[in-house]
């Protein structure tokens, strides 16, 4: 009688122990009622873990929760989804790490703004702080952080300058030889013109050079800048020996001499002012060239 009146679903599951029928109660009474309040109420009997003797206890129509998904298993199973970890944990830096990187930003503003206060004060009209400490100013911008404002001045150049040179050569026997005027900035010219991109040497390495020695001599051409006059002289005879080299038609060149002719710009038609053709010349002592001279050309 009582084998007749058990159903599928009063046996434990397979796997299981008789102990999991106490869950449904005592036998002839309402048990089996009470055995599924337990069975179905949160928190009343913790699911077994994976792998665990006897699993747990479940209805024949119940899907298995016996083995959790990765991280955690079924929130009404009883089981607590875990977070998964990053790969890497987050990185803390040591105290000393710390001190080195404050120190090194604290550095590097302290020169940025170095920087920017000496060119404010080379750009910023004269004072009593640049009057005191000119050279120590000009000695930090120049020559690499040179500053001025011919994009943006209001009378640009008004004046066409071109530069030529000529070298003396000696000869086996010993006899002095002059070479015709070579036009130095005519290659710079057709350098830029058409180019939408030129070169910044192209632009400004001779210009700059004849402007550095005439500012630093007077007409004359007596040195009035001291250790400076005389390294831009230095360094336009090196610029203008690069067009030549340290031979000239087979023979070793001994001196070289520069000269700029010089043309105003024609005013614009609106302004109704005529065009200036005069021309002005100025011609420079013949300077021996010496082996520092040649050092380093061809």
């Amino acid at each position: 009688m009582e084998q007749s009146t058990k159903t599928s679903g009063d046996h434990p599951p397979h796997g299981g122990s008789d102990a999991h029928r106490a869950d449904e109660g005592p036998p002839g009474g309402s048990g089996r009622g009470q055995g599924e309040a337990r069975r179905h109420a949160p928190g009343v009997c913790p699911p077994r873990a994976p792998g665990a003797a006897g699993g747990t206890t479940r209805e024949a129509d119940e899907p298995s929760n016996a083995a959790p998904p990765h991280g955690g298993g079924a929130l009404d199973a009883g089981y607590v989804i875990q977070p998964e970890e990053p790969d890497g944990s987050a990185r803390t830096w040591s105290t000393p790490s710390l001190v080195v990187q404050t120190a090194t930003a604290v550095v590097l503003l302290g020169a940025v703004l170095w920087h920017l206060a000496m060119v404010f004060l080379t750009l910023s009209p004269a004072s009593s702080v640049t009057n005191k400490y000119q050279q120590q100013i000009n000695a930090y911008i120049y020559p690499e952080f040179g500053q001025n404002w011919q994009m943006f001045a209001p009378n640009p150049n008004a004046q066409n300058i071109a530069i030529g040179a000529r070298v003396q050569t000696a000869g086996y026997d010993g006899t002095r030889h002059t070479s015709d005027w070579v036009n130095l900035s005519a290659p710079h010219l057709e350098a830029i013109r058409h180019d939408p991109l030129p070169s910044h040497l192209d632009q400004n390495v001779l210009r700059c050079a004849w402007e550095f020695y005439v500012s630093s001599h007077n007409q004359k051409e007596e040195n009035t800048n001291g250790m400076r006059g005389s390294l831009s002289a230095e360094y336009l005879a090196r610029i203008a020996l690069q067009n030549f080299g340290r031979e000239w038609n087979g023979e070793r060149i001994v001196g070289v001499q520069l000269a700029s002719r010089t043309n105003l710009v024609a005013p614009p038609k609106w302004t109704g002012q005529p065009a200036s053709d005069n021309t002005d010349y100025r011609v420079l002592p013949w300077w021996p060239v010496k082996e520092s001279t040649t050092r380093g050309l061809t």
